[in-house]
């Protein structure tokens, strides 16, 4: 019987003591809530490194918290640039700040619709779009703040929240810096041929020169490249012309055989990366051909090319539909 009294004391002892011992961990009650917001729509809209006026997009949003978004406050989102080429990351800067919310009528919960331009972007960031490079990427990263000042974004919120099934919340937008080109059209044309000084033939035709049109098309099956056609034929037609014009006003070519590419074969294509144009291919003869020069004043286009043989022109390439060329380089 006494040891019987003694174990219930112990035992009774164990009980209060650990009664009276804090916790290892928090409960339920005691642990902080968050706050998410969720993407419920979308435009998806794209920026382009080449047309950065008319780059933007729009998400809709609805925003969670412990009571149906009660506790949220506000949505802010910053912008960041990654350049691609270096690697380098520049700092957060505040782009906006949504505080004013709507109800979503499926949900009953507060919502927001947040635009983003990349003109503000780059405004946020202290940058214009030649501080950056095509392919680069523009991260916008959101912070849902409550109203005991608490913040929640991508770095403090599990995966599980972030994208996670029957979540979906939405922190981090990465928005790359695509590239538009749309050369293709026919347009006016002067070429002259120009003297490299390697003691050819050709050196002699310095200074001659071909007016006409050059029809610019884009090569079937490719993005950005491009085949030049003028209509240098002796009946006024179209041949597939990469020296645009130059070998009429030094040769007088006007058959397709006697031109860099005998045919559209695709020997010699001028392509264009994110405004950046470069000669891919070599001609009929296995000669190489690179750019001299590019220029842009408004219509008018100046591109200049040389060869390894010697072979050379300029070309002022003018528009006539009242438009401007984009800034090629």
């Amino acid at each position: 019987m006494i040891k019987n009294i003694f174990y219930v004391a112990a035992l009774a002892l164990f009980v209060v003591g650990c009664a009276d011992e804090p916790l290892p961990f928090e409960t339920w009650d005691e642990l902080g809530k968050g706050g998410f917001s969720r993407l419920t729509g979308t435009d998806n809209g794209t920026f382009f490194f080449t047309d950065p006026d008319n780059s933007s997009f729009t998400m809709d949003l609805e925003y969670y918290s412990e009571n149906n978004g009660a506790e949220v406050a506000a949505n802010e989102w910053y912008v960041r640039h990654r350049n691609n080429i270096t690697g380098e990351i520049s700092e957060q800067a505040l782009v906006t700040t949504v505080s004013s919310f709507g109800t979503n009528a499926n949900s009953g919960l507060p919502s927001a619709s947040v635009s983003f331009t990349l003109n503000d972007a780059l405004a946020a960031m202290g940058k214009t779009i030649d501080d950056l490079n095509g392919g680069d990427d523009i991260i916008f990263d959101g912070f849902v703040i409550l109203n005991d000042g608490s913040r929640f974004g991508p770095d403090n919120t599990g995966n599980s929240i972030q994208g996670g099934a029957g979540f979906d919340g939405i922190f981090r937008v990465i928005k790359p810096l695509l590239c538009t080109s749309n050369l293709a059209g026919t347009y006016d044309i002067i070429t002259t041929a120009t003297n490299q000084g390697v003691g050819i033939g050709w050196d002699g035709c310095e200074g001659n020169t071909w007016e006409g049109q050059l029809r610019i098309d884009a090569v079937p099956g490719a993005t950005g490249e491009y085949w030049f056609y003028t209509n240098s034929a002796a009946d006024g037609s179209f041949l597939f012309d990469m020296s645009l014009g130059a070998y009429a006003s030094c040769y007088g070519t006007d058959a397709q055989g006697s031109l860099p590419c005998s045919g559209d074969d695709g020997c010699l294509n001028i392509v264009d990366a994110c405004n950046n144009l470069s000669w891919a291919g070599s001609s009929q003869w296995g000669e190489v051909f690179s750019k001299a020069e590019v220029s842009v004043n408004g219509s008018e286009l100046t591109f200049a090319w040389t060869n390894d043989y010697g072979e050379g022109g300029s070309s002022v390439i003018t528009r006539t539909d009242g438009s401007s060329w984009p800034n090629l380089k």
